[in-house]
């Protein structure tokens, strides 16, 4: 079902997804304060109460819904057995004042497939429905594991144009579906909201009406591909093109079928939409912290729910493990971040074999392999767009899960 929205806010729907951590970073307000007057349109999703704002996405974007699956993976209660106190920024914190001050809404530990806490504030619930941003971009990267595995993609070392001919651009040239995967295509696209001539603002202005497979074939080239690693949400977008095209789907059809029944999600997902009817793959996905979670536990076990195998053999492996030098986390010439990245996942500097999809307003799905452990954070941190406080908050679920051992 699609709810309707203005072609105002379709328009500015890339300003939500791009701009706001950039503009954050540089001491902009986004959306607003009640001096400034009532925000209006996609602006005010980040005026008033954030946190409400951002558990009903559909107030202010057109969205379509994934419904619940018809044979839900009930996760059991919660056991409540978790106690904690870290380091966060050099100083002993508990794991309810690191809740406190990293404005978190929904935090949730599983061990060994067990809650062992589940702790929901400023309004959330079980059943609210949290905007992911860029956390999507790793359900987004499941699905082209799908559509390769059904030879759909028949390689990822194909040249992204057998799928996406329009590419015509010298940009592409050279670019496989593993290098867009991987950030890696060496596309030139700036992200900062305050300088006027960025490509986001370019983006924004040319948006429609050009759709973004033709935006995205404008964009100029900074590395030859499979060189660097530089974080460009465009990357996702142009694979969410790719699945539908090579599927002949919408991703929410496609991806209800495929993961979101499969996983056993227990409520409706949202999927944001463009002013085509079309899903904005790099970061529109709405979810519930326990189905959320439920990916990261597919992650944890090797593609599998229980017996039955939803990713393709060796899929999620791949996908979280870095394996080529621009790749890897930390200190690294190649690399735009000190964090790790593989098929649109994340490892954290100090890799302990763990992995993330992160958002930038503090939304996190954490997976510590070694010690079964999986955590889902979801917030509406504005201190998250500082790499400071970014670090810092992976360090310290890196921490928690690491004092979970033997």
């Amino acid at each position: 079902m699609i709810r309707h929205a203005s072609s105002l806010l379709l328009r500015a729907l890339a300003w939500l997804l791009f701009v706001a951590s950039g503009a954050a970073a540089q001491g902009v307000t986004i959306g607003g304060t009640p001096a400034d007057g009532e925000a209006s349109g996609l602006t005010a999703m980040f005026a008033g109460d954030r946190f409400d704002n951002f558990r009903n996405m559909g107030r202010f974007v057109p969205t379509s819904e994934m419904p619940a699956s018809p044979d839900p993976w009930e996760l059991g209660p919660n056991l409540d057995t978790l106690r904690h106190t870290g380091v966060f920024r050099g100083e002993p914190t508990s794991l309810e004042a690191f809740i406190a001050l990293s404005d978190t809404s929904a935090f949730l530990v599983i061990q060994d497939g067990e809650v062992i806490h589940e702790t929901y504030a400023h309004g959330d619930s079980r059943e609210s429905l949290h905007t992911s941003f860029s956390m999507a971009k790793s359900f987004t990267s499941a699905l082209v594991g799908i559509a390769l595995e059904q030879g759909r993609i028949e390689r990822l070392d194909d040249p992204i144009r057998r799928y996406l001919p329009e590419l015509a651009s010298p940009t592409f040239d050279g670019v496989t579906v593993e290098h867009v995967l991987q950030m890696s295509s060496g596309v030139r696209f700036d992200e900062r909201y305050t300088v006027p001539e960025s490509d986001i603002n370019r983006m924004v202005e040319q948006v429609p009406p050009l759709t973004y497979l033709e935006y995205i074939d404008t964009l100029g080239r900074d590395h030859p591909p499979g060189t660097f690693n530089h974080y460009a949400s465009i990357n996702t977008q142009l694979l969410g093109i790719l699945v539908r095209r090579v599927t002949g789907e919408s991703i929410t059809d496609y991806m209800t079928r495929e993961l979101w029944h499969p996983l056993g999600m227990e409520s409706p997902g949202l999927w944001t939409l463009d002013h085509e009817g079309q899903e904005l793959a790099m970061g529109g996905l709405a979810a519930s912290a326990r189905d959320y979670a439920k990916l990261g536990l597919l992650y944890l076990d090797r593609g599998r729910r229980g017996d039955e195998r939803i990713l393709p053999e060796g899929w999620a492996e791949a996908s979280v493990t870095p394996n080529q030098p621009h790749l890897m986390p930390g200190e690294n010439p190649a690399s735009s971040n000190p964090a790790g990245y593989m098929y649109q996942w994340w490892t954290p500097p100090a890799w302990d074999g763990d992995f993330l999809a992160r958002g930038i307003w503090g939304q996190n799905i954490y997976v510590h392999p070694r010690n079964r452990v999986v955590i889902v954070k979801l917030a509406a941190d504005q201190k998250n767009f500082d790499p400071r406080f970014k670090l810092a908050y992976i360090e310290y679920l890196q921490g928690l899960a690491q004092s979970l051992g033997d």
